[in-house]
């Protein structure tokens, strides 16, 4: 009888083991090589088909302190200067343009971080992504990861690189729209607008364009909630929670916008890339087109 009990325990405790194993497989995000760690990091500082580059809204925030070898953009330089809509993408040649100058080629392994919860890191990667590069990735956490973990950073200017011919591809129109676009599907029940702004620019009390409020029938989902204290993202679980008690519904179509697109980057990171839904597009023209555009509705 106690062999017949030891044989059941180690039945259960095997089943449990497995359940356990495909419970954690199943909570694996969609694409879990995109987020890198510091042990990655470290392992790959000196790899020279790795390009590790920081963004930070100024070069004086860069060469305060930054991963040594880390090279240096800003957002701004992967955006078009040129449209009169703040913050658009920016065109093919000056997006290779910069990738040239920071001697990133197509087969180089591009490495983002920020100090800023992925946000600044998540919209460049948007913009890669739109451009095909094939190997993009996130130190997930960057800076404040990065220094919780002990790590050092050097201060200064970037290291020299010598410019390359940087070879984009054409753009994949599939996770980019306009408001041409979300206008024409306002009433399309397949498709969902999520509002990554904060509670206050959604109401409207907090006015960043000539008119407060929101995209009709848009879900507001503040962007800051994808995130941990230490600039990681949540878990898939916490994700995959958090998205479907909002309203989402993985099997429709999902618009991510902010105020100019670049919330909205972090917040169609977390859906397309963490949590595999098949069909999300940020609209970067965002509140700073739609809400400075009075032939276009607005709720609030």
């Amino acid at each position: 009888m106690k062999k017949v009990l030891n044989f059941i325990l180690l039945s259960l405790l095997v089943l449990s083991g497995a359940l356990v194993s495909a419970q954690e497989a199943q909570l694996d995000y969609a694409k879990p090589e995109i987020l890198v760690d510091t042990a990655w990091v470290l392992e790959h500082l000196e790899d020279e088909n790795v390009r590790l580059i920081h963004l930070a809204g100024k070069l004086e925030d860069y060469e305060a302190a930054h991963i040594d070898g880390a090279l240096f953009t800003t957002l701004a330089n992967l955006n078009n200067p040129d449209d009169p809509i703040s913050g658009q993408i920016g065109t093919p040649e000056q997006v290779a343009t910069n990738l040239g100058s920071l001697g990133v080629t197509v087969d180089n392994t591009v490495v983002l971080y920020d100090a800023n919860n992925n946000l600044l890191a998540a919209r460049a990667y948007w913009v890669l992504k739109y451009y095909q590069h094939a190997d993009v990735r996130i130190y997930n956490g960057g800076t404040k990861k990065w220094e919780e973990e002990g790590q050092p950073f050097v201060a200064g200017a970037a290291p020299e690189v010598e410019p390359v011919a940087y070879e984009i591809a054409e753009a994949d129109p599939e996770i980019r729209t306009t408001s041409e676009y979300v206008l024409e599907h306002l009433d399309d029940a397949g498709v969902q607008l999520c509002d990554s702004r904060n509670p206050e620019e959604f109401i409207g009390t907090d006015v960043r364009a000539d008119r407060g409020g929101h995209i009709p029938g848009a879900i507001n989902l503040d962007w800051v909630h994808t995130v941990n204290q230490d600039g990681t993202f949540k878990s898939f679980a916490e994700l995959d929670t958090l998205f479907q008690a909002a309203g989402f519904d993985r099997a429709k179509q999902i618009i991510t916008y902010c105020q100019t697109g670049v919330r909205g980057a972090h917040v169609w990171f977390a859906l397309r890339e963490l949590l595999g839904y098949e069909d999300v597009r940020n609209y970067d023209g965002s509140w700073e087109e739609w809400g400075n555009d009075a032939e276009l509705p607005i709720d609030n």
